[in-house]
C-alpha cells in the first residue's frame, strides 16, 4: 500500500476549449502544476509502475469558506474530474494505464489544509 498527501488546491480535469485551431485544457498551467504535484509525492511515497489491478481512495479537501453554512462542498470542482486529474497525474508512477484501476473510493470534504491524500494498492 502506498499512501501520500498533496497539499494545495485540487484542480479539476476541467474541458477542453479550441482557440486558433489548438486544442487547449481550460485549467492550463494550474492543471500541470497540480498533476506534476502528484507525480513528485507518489514517486517520494515509493510509488513504481504496477501490471497489476490497482484499489484507489482519493480524499480531496477544500477549505471551508467562512461565509459557507453547508456541511459538505457540493459545489465546483466535479469529483469525477478531480479524480480524472489524479489518475492522469499517476500514470507511468504508479500503474502503465489508468485503466488498470479497477475500485475506487472518493470524497470532497471541507478541512483546514487543502489538497488530495491517496492511498492504493495493487489487488491480486
Amino acid at each position: 500500500m502506498i499512501s501520500f498527501f498533496v497539499g494545495g488546491q485540487p484542480i479539476s480535469q476541467g474541458s477542453m476549449k479550441v482557440m486558433n485551431g489548438r486544442v487547449i485544457h481550460s485549467a492550463g498551467s494550474a492543471l500541470a502544476a497540480w498533476r506534476s504535484a502528484i507525480a513528485l509525492e507518489a514517486k517520494r511515497a515509493g510509488a513504481k509502475p504496477s501490471i497489476n489491478a490497482i484499489g484507489m481512495e482519493l480524499i480531496f479537501v477544500f477549505q471551508k469558506p467562512k461565509t459557507v453554512t453547508r456541511s459538505q462542498p457540493s459545489v465546483p470542482p466535479d469529483l469525477d474530474k478531480l479524480i480524472r486529474a489524479a489518475l492522469d497525474a499517476l500514470t507511468a508512477i504508479a500503474y502503465r494505464d489508468d485503466a488498470q484501476v479497477t475500485e475506487i473510493r472518493a470524497q470532497k470534504c471541507y478541512g483546514d489544509y487543502p489538497g488530495v491524500q491517496i492511498t492504493y494498492s495493487e489487488i491480486k
